[in-house]
Formats: C-alpha cells, sequence, structure tokens
C-alpha cells in the first residue's frame, strides 16, 4: 500500500509519475521504483517512501559523488566532443553558489553549518574564510573523508539533527544537493528554520526536474538517482515550501548545464538506460547519444534559466521577528 496520500509539500493528491525499476547505480532490481507527482505543485516524490532503517544501505558503494572518485567514470573527449561542449560553454550563464561572494553577506567570523555536507567542500571553503564551521551527514565515508581535511562532522540527517546543534545559533545553513535525500523535506527545512539565527541565511540547492535534460531522458538522468533521491523539485515548489515555512527570498542561483554535454556524462546515462533495459526488457529507456545531445543543445538554447539548468539554489533570509 502506498505510504503517501498527500504531497509532502502542499498536501494535494498525488498522481502517477516515473518508474525506475533498478538502482542504476549498484545495478540492481530496486522495491522503490514509483515515482508520483503531486497535481498542484509538481513535487515528486518516492510513493512509497523507503523505510529509514533502509536508506543506509543505499550508500555502500564503492564510489559516489559523496567519497571516493565518484561513481561516473571519466572518458576521454572526441574532437566532436569538445565542439559539442565549446558550444554549451558559450551559451552557458550559470550563477553558482560562491562561499567568497555568500561571505559578504555575512558577519566576519560567523558560524555555518552544513545539513548533508558529504565530503564538506563548501566547509572548507568557508573554513579558510575565517568562519566557524559545522557539517552534519549520515554518510560514515563522507565523515571520514571531511576529516582529512580537519573538518568534524557530526553524524545526523536534516531531519533528525543532532542535540548539540542549538537552535538560532547559525548566521548560515545549507544545503546542497541533500534536500532531496531527506524522507521528509519539510522537517528538514523546518529544521533549518531553527537553526538559522533572525535575520540569518539559508541556502538550498538541489536537482531541477523542470530542466530539459531531465525531461529528455527522466529515469536515465544522473541527476534522477533513485534511490539514494527521494524527491523531486522544481524552482515553483521549493521555492513555496520554504516560503510557507516562514522564509524569505532574496535570490535564485543556477549551475549545470556544460557538463550535461559531457562525454563522461552522457556514458554514465547511456549506461543507465542499458542496464535498465537489461534488466526489464519492456522498458524502452531514452538513451543519450551523442546526437541526443546536439538536439538537447539545440532545444535547451532559448529556455529559462528554470528550464536550462540541472540544478537551482535558493537563498532565502529567516525574518528578524
Amino acid at each position: 500500500m502506498s505510504e503517501h496520500l498527500n504531497c509532502n509539500a502542499c498536501e494535494a493528491p498525488l498522481g502517477p509519475w516515473l518508474s525506475m525499476s533498478i538502482d542504476a547505480i549498484k545495478n540492481q532490481p530496486t522495491p522503490y521504483s514509483a515515482v508520483k507527482k503531486c497535481s498542484a505543485c509538481g513535487l515528486g516524490m518516492l510513493d512509497p517512501l523507503p523505510p529509514a532503517d533502509a536508506i543506509p544501505s543505499f550508500y555502500v558503494l564503492d564510489s559516489y559523488y559523496t567519497h571516493g572518485d565518484g561513481h561516473v567514470v571519466k572518458r576521454p573527449p572526441t574532437i566532436a566532443d569538445k565542439i559539442l561542449t565549446k558550444l554549451a560553454w558559450l551559451m552557458d550563464r550559470r550563477r553558482p553558489f560562491e562561499p567568497a561572494q555568500i561571505a559578504e553577506r555575512l558577519p566576519k567570523g560567523g558560524k555555518v553549518c552544513d545539513l548533508g555536507c558529504g565530503h564538506a567542500h563548501h566547509l572548507k571553503r568557508f573554513l579558510d574564510l575565517g568562519f566557524e564551521v559545522t557539517g552534519v551527514d549520515p554518510d560514515a565515508a563522507a565523515r571520514e573523508f571531511a576529516a582529512l581535511a580537519g573538518i568534524t562532522v557530526e553524524a545526523g540527517t536534516g531531519e533528525d539533527v543532532p542535540d548539540t546543534l542549538s537552535e538560532g545559533s547559525f548566521d548560515l545553513v545549507l544545503m546542497t544537493h541533500s534536500l532531496e535525500h531527506c524522507r521528509n523535506p519539510r522537517k528538514a527545512l523546518e529544521n533549518v528554520f531553527r537553526l538559522t539565527k533572525p535575520g540569518g541565511l539559508c541556502y538550498i540547492e538541489v536537482p531541477n526536474c523542470t530542466a530539459e535534460h531531465f525531461k529528455t531522458f527522466t529515469v536515465c538522468s544522473t541527476m534522477f538517482d533513485a534511490p539514494r533521491h527521494m524527491y523531486f523539485f522544481s524552482p515553483t515548489n521549493l521555492k513555496q515550501l520554504m516560503r510557507n515555512i516562514g522564509f524569505v527570498p532574496i535570490d535564485m542561483l543556477y549551475d549545470g548545464y556544460v557538463r550535461q554535454f559531457d562525454q563522461s556524462w552522457r556514458g554514465w546515462e547511456t549506461t543507465i538506460a542499458d542496464r535498465l533495459a537489461s534488466h526489464d526488457p519492456s522498458q524502452k529507456p531514452r538513451r543519450h547519444s551523442f546526437f541526443s545531445s546536439v538536439l538537447l543543445l539545440l532545444r535547451s538554447f532559448w529556455r529559462s534559466p528554470d528550464e536550462k539548468y540541472d540544478s537551482f539554489g535558493l537563498l532565502m533570509q529567516r525574518p528578524q521577528v
């Protein structure tokens, strides 16, 4: 029976959307194959959600982007690949998250917390800028990698933060590509609000399910990554969810365009399609060929940032009162 009857963000009914019968990285069948979509705000989510005690097993991997060399195998580019990525670079107007720029909005030497920090690469940059940093992550391997950089990361999640983190004590709270890994993103964002000082900032970055790349390759997109990703956001529904919790919008950032055309990403997404077809011959997944990349480049040329970039981030403020 489905665990969810309504959307986690707006309580509207859910309807069928996508189906992915395997964990692509592990190349194994998964019982968490159904993704439903909210009829009102468009939020996507696994339904049913994995039980909390099953989630740690999803990260028992030889490599993942939070630790090790990553699961996307590097492939040497051909001349055609170089031309394609050069064209994408010329069309790229990304506005990525830059700690040095965000630091200008914060008190000197302030406190920064990253929930779901992985190997703590953002925290390392804030530490180098003179900030006091705190990390939280459930993945023991990621915490070990962070320790190598001299950063102590406590065990926990966005929904279950350590008791040592005091309410209203951080000038900036981050969740970069971690909210989609939470079973209950509303609870995680409520914790972000609680930890942020009145007048302080938070930055939430997630994969963009309204991107042309995601809409083209869906479950074979690198950004799909279920069952580790349990929720699938758009700029509209995440902004509304955060407003409902009490945050005030400050800015929206976008990243992830040129990499959509990278030969290594294309190779990995082709591997996903091949693995899915091998496990389930009834499936006819869209393979990310070089020709598909060319068509994607042409379709995305005039798209708005909401549809062009594979990731977006919201910079929000907790009101003073």
